[in-house]
C-alpha cells in the first residue's frame, strides 16, 4: 500500500479510535473510578505500544523512563482527574 494512503488510514482509524474513548469513558464512569479508569488506559496505551515498537529505544536509560513516565502522569493524569472531580 502506498505510504500517503496508509498514513490516511492510520490518521482516520486514530480519529475513530479517539472519538470512542469519550463515549466509553462515560459509560465505564458508572462502575468504575476515574482513576480507575486512566490506570486502564495508561496499561492498555502501554501494551498497544508495546506491539508497535517491542524494542527499548537505544540511549536512554532506566532513570530517564522513569522521569518520563513521571511527566506523562503529572501531565496527563492530574488534569483528567481534576476535570472528573476527584481532585481538587
Amino acid at each position: 500500500m502506498h505510504g500517503k494512503t496508509l498514513g490516511h488510514l492510520a490518521a482516520v482509524f486514530t480519529v475513530i479510535l479517539w472519538g470512542t474513548t469519550f463515549i466509553s469513558t462515560k459509560v465505564l464512569l458508572t462502575g468504575f473510578q476515574p482513576v480507575e479508569i486512566l490506570f486502564f488506559r495508561f496499561v492498555l496505551g502501554l501494551a498497544a505500544l508495546t506491539a508497535v515498537c517491542p524494542k527499548r529505544i537505544k540511549g536512554t536509560t532506566w532513570r530517564q523512563e522513569l522521569t518520563f513516565l513521571t511527566r506523562v502522569i503529572s501531565g496527563y493524569g492530574h488534569p483528567v482527574l481534576q476535570t472528573t472531580r476527584c481532585i481538587c
